[in-house]
């Protein structure tokens, strides 16, 4: 190839990293300097303990399964066709796949539990969503509920910043957050009340496999000392 060529397909290449580099940055720049749409879950297991969310997203409407989706929780659905998605078991609480099929967890019990979907109104007070979660239209500021229960909730009204304050986070600065991760703490369990955050047990197994590791390390050393 010519060097006038090769000049010319050099330059041409250097423009083109130049603008992917410029459009990154552009990019980044205002998504840092945007506010995320912010929605809020709270989860009822019937048992005493509560999980409280709070959920980013860039879109302008999500529906309420999928900010439930987002939530990390563990989750178990259905999908009932044109009748949208059902929801098993959030957790570990709720049925198998073929209870949730027949009938979405109750037995022939009428007193069996289900998983109960609501909005928070207004007032923070909870309200039947008649469409459902697949159906249901989420937008910047609601706050879903789901109870396991076999009547209607009766729990008290949750709003964004009741389950800012159960997370530890700073609404306004959580708004500005780029990764789009949820926040989850669940309340309560069957033993006590304490805090629970995922990222706190998280880094808990960290440290007792840094210390395995560590002892394993000290004993090796020792015994290699010992045959020598």
């Amino acid at each position: 190839m010519p060097a006038k060529w090769r000049s010319i397909l050099l330059v041409a290449l250097l423009i083109h990293v130049v603008c992917l580099a410029w459009f990154s940055v552009g990019g980044a720049a205002r998504q840092a300097t945007g506010s995320a749409n912010v929605a809020g879950i709270v989860v009822d297991y019937g048992d005493g303990r509560v999980s409280y969310a709070l959920v980013p997203f860039t879109e302008e409407t999500i529906s309420g399964v999928e900010l439930l989706r987002r939530s990390e929780l563990s989750l178990l659905s259905v999908e009932f066709g044109g009748m949208g998605e059902g929801i098993c078991a959030i957790e570990d609480t709720g049925c198998d796949l073929s209870a949730c099929r027949a009938r979405l967890c109750q037995t022939g019990d009428p007193d069996s539990p289900f998983w109960q979907y609501v909005r928070a109104g207004d007032d923070g007070e909870w309200q039947t969503a008649p469409l459902g979660a697949s159906s249901s239209i989420v937008e910047n500021g609601n706050v879903d509920g789901w109870f396991w229960t076999d009547t209607t909730p009766d729990a008290a009204g949750v709003t964004l910043d009741t389950i800012a304050s159960e997370t530890g986070v700073d609404l306004e600065t959580f708004r500005l957050t780029t990764d789009l991760a949820p926040i989850v703490a669940t309340v309560g369990d069957l033993e006590g009340d304490d805090l629970v955050d995922r990222g706190d047990v998280l880094a808990g197994v960290a440290l007792v496999i840094g210390m395995a590791v560590i002892g394993g390390l000290l004993v090796f050393r020792s015994r290699r000392g010992a045959s020598r």
